[in-house]
């Protein structure tokens, strides 16, 4: 019975944000051995999304016998201390040795982000690859599945049998990629190896310019690179990863990876990349100011519901490492008074806390943002009165976190003015409908929403927003698309679209 262990660590780093403790992890999600097991069994659980359905699909293709070690996740922040992650490092190991010792293990699955970095070093994902492979040896499959943002380096590729990246954004085929995983893993397991190719293009794009829904370069190239799977039988794996420019990594650019027959892999790298580069101007943004986002807030509120929009903060969203706090565009808003307007998440726990204190229908003086301690964040204060009160753990029921427990602490709703305001303890971006409706809110009845979040919202708002409802706005953050604001320390320089004179040597005139 084949003995498959499990490993999986989840960030995404900004390296303009604060770095990622280990309390960040255990307060998020730091679960070990058979925890991750009993969690995995729930309706919900507070696991990353992969998880369970590869558990499921292993379950269902044959005996096996799971080995879970540390499954932790924490939302997009800034690099991972070092202390901590050598020493999640050194408990995964020995876990992995211990297990191995007693019988020897025949795969390893890990899942895990694949756009860390760490305050010691820019490839913590390859060091955790190649720690694995080290335990395990070269004849044991390593399949890993990692995010659409990922940046991939030559060190996880030479550790790594297979990498799966994700092929939606907003990202909601997790459990499709896993069970993928988990097939390929079975075909390992009979002695089935795969040959590899990958291309790097000097391509950082903004990650609003990432969608998958809509046409476009990369939904274009990802659509082409399932069809070459599906019509390809010499291709088991081709996959375009979008990568995370934020991080701030040599290793940053658009990667096109496939395997399967040499020759095949080899093909479909380069004909999606030179594809990918000559549409490369499809990467400039586009984004709506926040005058005119106010004055669309507006003329929705005096429409008599006839109009509706929803209004994407999208440099502050804490799914890139926004703070989930910024005032940029929520201050103006609430100057305005535009009728009918729901804005959140807005990350403000002492807030939250005191609503919390003082119960519903209660009204005080709430000060938020005291201090302000990021960039781009203003101290102010407002009388509110307390409409509603949870403890903050709402489960998924679209897009992204569908079936799986957000974790956002204590939570109210606020109204200030005209404007009702959700606060939040967790920072965490506006995911999924159900993080409006947990306070007993219907959606439909807003004329405006205003939301921090940079693009996995519209898999769970599309039943209430068209296309040219949304409008992503142009407000200071950490997460701004607008590149060019950033002081890049790592990035591989010259990248499209941040200098528009970036050639690629592979390109084929």
């Amino acid at each position: 019975m084949a003995r498959i262990t499990i490993v999986s660590i989840m960030l995404e780093v900004n390296s303009f944000c604060p770095v990622t403790t280990e309390e960040d992890f255990l307060k998020s999600c730091y679960m070990v051995g058979n925890e991750i097991l009993v969690e995995a069994k729930k309706d919900a659980p507070l696991l990353a999304r992969e998880i369970k359905p590869f558990i499921k699909a292993m379950d269902e293709s044959g005996d096996w016998t799971p080995i879970p070690t540390i499954c932790t996740y924490y939302e997009p922040w800034g690099p991972i201390d070092e202390g901590f992650f050598k020493r999640y490092l050194a408990d995964v190991r020995k876990m992995l040795e211990d297990a191995d010792k007693e019988a020897p293990l025949d795969g390893v699955y890990i899942c895990n982000h694949g756009a860390m970095a760490a305050t010691h070093g820019e490839d913590p994902d390859g060091e955790l690859y190649e720690m694995v492979r080290d335990v395990v040896g070269q004849d044991i499959p390593v399949v890993v599945t990692v995010d659409l943002h990922a940046n991939i380096s030559e060190l996880m590729m030479e550790k790594a049998d297979i990498i799966i990246s994700y092929k939606t954004n907003p990202h909601v085929d997790q459990p499709e990629r896993a069970i993928e995983a988990a097939h390929v893993l079975r075909r390992m397991l009979k002695g089935e190896r795969f040959a590899n190719s990958r291309i790097r293009l000097p391509i950082t794009p903004p990650s609003v310019r990432l969608l998958t829904a809509p046409k476009g370069t990369y939904a274009d190239a990802l659509r082409a690179a399932t069809k070459a799977e599906e019509d390809n039988d010499a291709l088991v794996s081709v996959s375009v990863v979008g990568s995370f420019s934020f991080a701030d990594l040599s290793k940053c650019g658009i990667t096109v990876m496939a395997y399967g027959e040499q020759a095949a892999a080899n093909e479909i790298t380069n004909r999606l990349a030179q594809e990918i580069w000559a549409g490369r101007e499809d990467f400039l943004v586009r984004l709506t100011s926040v005058e005119d986002a106010v004055a669309l807030a507006v003329e929705a509120g005096e429409s008599g519901g006839r109009k509706k929009v929803c209004l994407a903060d999208v440099a502050d969203n804490p799914g890139g490492g926004g703070c989930g706090n910024s005032t940029g565009l929520f201050l103006p808003l609430l100057d305005a008074s535009p009728k009918n307007i729901l804005c959140g998440l807005f990350s403000a726990p002492a807030v939250a806390a005191e609503a919390h204190e003082k119960g519903v229908g209660a009204k005080f003086e709430a000060t938020f943002n005291d201090p302000a301690a990021y960039d781009f964040t203003e101290t102010f204060t407002r009388e509110v009165e307390v409409l509603a009160l949870t403890d903050g753990f709402v489960k998924g029921r679209r897009g992204c976190r569908k079936g799986r427990t957000m974790k956002l602490g204590l939570s109210a709703a606020l109204k200030i003015g005209d404007m009702i305001l959700l606060v939040i303890s967790r920072r965490m971006q506006m995911y999924d409908p159900a993080l409006i409706e947990q306070f007993g809110l219907d959606i439909s009845s807003f004329s405006t929403i205003a939301l921090k979040s940079r693009g996995h919202f519209r898999a769970g708002f599309d039943i209430f927003f068209e296309n040219d409802e949304i409008f992503e706005v142009d407000a200071p953050g950490l997460t701004t698309p607008i590149l060019t604001r950033f002081d890049w320390k790592a990035l591989p320089r010259p990248c499209y679209p941040i200098d528009k004179d970036a050639v690629w040597e592979g390109a084929e005139s």
